[in-house]
């Protein structure tokens, strides 16, 4: 919950969009088609629609973000360098490729020292912190798309048991009317 404003006015908007489905299932079904039982029934309908399509996206969109950064490093540039380039920035651009890799994967790759010698990558404190902030970011967007996809399936559940609800509930006979000398009486006595 990020914005207690959003979430109070979702869950109040989702609570009206559910009912109105059940009540315009129920009305459908106690009194046939009728205009308002349609007219709730297809706006209400529409909402929860609507409301899960955009939870499923968001869950999309967060599965292809998390996909797209845990790919594999692809293999070392080093070798394809030009001659021209001086050892010592030859050794602080491969140095740089490897902690961009180890940053992104968390491999531990080769890189290329002053001498022409592949070594492997050695990372710092900061390095090791900077991939921890990595993974925690997927991590959380992992968790996100979890609860997105939830929140997706929550809608279409919520949504078909209302209006199994409302059908059941149209099947229940309404209470018959009392004659009028049962019951309450009309006017009740002030004092006695």
């Amino acid at each position: 919950m990020e914005n207690l404003a959003d979430f109070i006015l979702n869950v109040i908007a989702g609570a009206v969009a559910l009912f109105c489905l059940f009540d315009g299932t129920r009305r459908l079904g106690a009194y046939g088609v009728h205009r308002r039982a349609v007219l709730l029934i297809i706006l209400s309908g529409s909402a929860c629609a609507l409301y899960g399509f955009f939870a499923y996206q968001r869950y999309a969109d967060l599965k292809v973000t998390v996909a797209e950064g845990q790919q594999k490093a692809g293999p070392a540039q080093a070798a394809r360098w030009s001659k021209v380039v001086s050892p010592e920035k030859k050794e602080l651009l491969s140095q740089a490729l490897a902690r961009q890799n180890f940053k992104a994967s968390g491999t531990l790759g080769p890189y290329i020292d002053r001498s022409g010698e592949t070594r492997t990558f050695a990372p710092n404190q900061e390095d090791l912190n900077a991939r921890e902030r990595v993974v925690a970011y997927y991590s959380r967007s992992e968790y996100a798309a979890r609860a997105s996809l939830a929140e997706a399936l929550l809608w279409l559940v919520a949504g078909v048991v209302a209006i199994l609800l409302g059908l059941a509930m149209s099947l229940d006979k309404p209470p018959a009317p009392k004659p009028e000398g049962e019951g309450v009486p009309s006017e009740v006595p002030l004092h006695r």
